[in-house]
């Protein structure tokens, strides 16, 4: 049988469409060998040099060159797809994350796709069982998970078989699992908070945390708990309430904390900035201003929150930063496991105005 040399390129094992421009023209264009194009155009590949991916990554896009993905499946084990795992598309924390992804997997040569989990450890395994049979290069697990010690064990399991298979797992988020992780600094973030807020004045905080137990809400309420008792801020017990993680969830548990309203309460802290919006709607109902006599700050810092009136406070946590750095780890090899983690800021706003002495 014999093979088209314009419909398949032995050098890679990698079919090109018939209607494309080849490897060869590729690497003329680029001014290389046409296996020094084919590490460049491949996005697993470290013996590449950046100066030399970029020249070659440009000459395959004037020209129109795409590799066949399904027939890289086959030669080499894997798709140039990285599999994003999301508990929560509609929380504007996951879109900074998966937009941070979809850049840099972009860059590099990946294309990314995703699947939801609703926070929920026995969904992770079932979407991971399911993405197993695609082969994709890369896992990457964003967001807060709840389940059991049992469920956990088994989605580590099921991680680690994909593993052996070739597969690239990364966590975007909190360091939970033993796998690659882009930490997201919720503990530091939340300690520089209630530092800048003690700063500014404000001495008794309450809690709006989420109503499910996750390493995201501990780290977050950690982080909080232990800067107020270095500080002497107080929190009392009844100050501190949970709620669903959504706007209303967060509106109703302030409404409530409204109504009773602890003595010397002068700032609310929420774990998301989508909590905290709806603290600032449930205040404004009780007939309350935020930021006059009671503060805000939310965390997170995404999109809108310097569009709210007044400015909400919160900690910028590098997300989209996060999510670019697991693509980086997704593609770089190493044999022991690897922590990347950014610095929080905290981001003061019209919610949390210096108060008088």
């Amino acid at each position: 049988m014999t093979t088209d040399p314009a419909t398949d390129d032995r050098s890679t094992g990698v079919p090109i469409r018939p209607s494309g421009a080849t490897l060869r023209d590729v690497a003329d264009a680029a001014g290389v060998s046409k296996a020094s194009a084919s590490r460049a155009l491949d996005p697993t590949s470290q013996y590449v040099s950046s100066a030399m991916r970029a020249r070659v990554l440009d000459a395959a896009g004037r020209l129109g060159y795409r590799p066949n993905a399904s027939a890289r499946a086959t030669t080499t084990g894997a798709t140039a797809m990285v599999a994003v795992l999301v508990s929560d598309i509609r929380d504007p924390y996951n879109a900074e994350i998966v937009h941070g992804v979809i850049e840099q997997a972009g860059a590099s040569g990946l294309v990314a796709t995703f699947a939801g989990t609703d926070h929920a450890i026995d969904d992770e395994i079932r979407v991971v069982r399911m993405l197993r049979s695609l082969r994709p290069h890369a896992m990457i697990l964003t967001g807060t998970r709840s389940g059991s010690t049992v469920s956990r064990a088994s989605l580590e399991e099921e991680l680690a078989r994909y593993t052996q298979e070739g597969g690239r797992v990364v966590i975007a988020g909190d360091d939970e699992l033993p796998f690659d992780t882009a930490v997201v600094p919720r503990r530091r973030g939340a300690s520089a908070l209630v530092a800048e807020l003690f700063r500014l004045g404000y001495r008794s905080p309450a809690l709006i945390r989420p109503d499910h137990d996750s390493a995201a809400a501990r780290r977050w309420e950690d982080g909080v708990v232990e800067a107020a008792g270095r500080l002497g801020m107080r929190i009392e017990h009844d100050s501190v309430v949970r709620a669903p993680m959504t706007r209303d969830g967060a509106y109703d548990a302030a409404a409530g904390l409204m109504v009773r309203r602890p003595e010397h309460l002068d700032v609310v802290l929420a774990a998301t900035d989508t909590m905290a919006i709806g603290v600032m709607s449930a205040m404004r109902d009780a007939g309350l201003t935020p930021g006059t006599g009671i503060g805000v700050a939310g965390f997170d810092d995404v999109v809108g929150t310097e569009d709210v009136t007044p400015g909400l406070t919160s900690v910028d946590l590098a997300l989209a930063r996060v999510g670019a750095a697991a693509v980086e780890l997704a593609l770089s090899e190493s044999g022991d496991r690897r922590r990347v983690e950014f610095e929080p800021r905290v981001v003061v706003r019209g919610t949390t105005p210096a108060r008088a002495d």
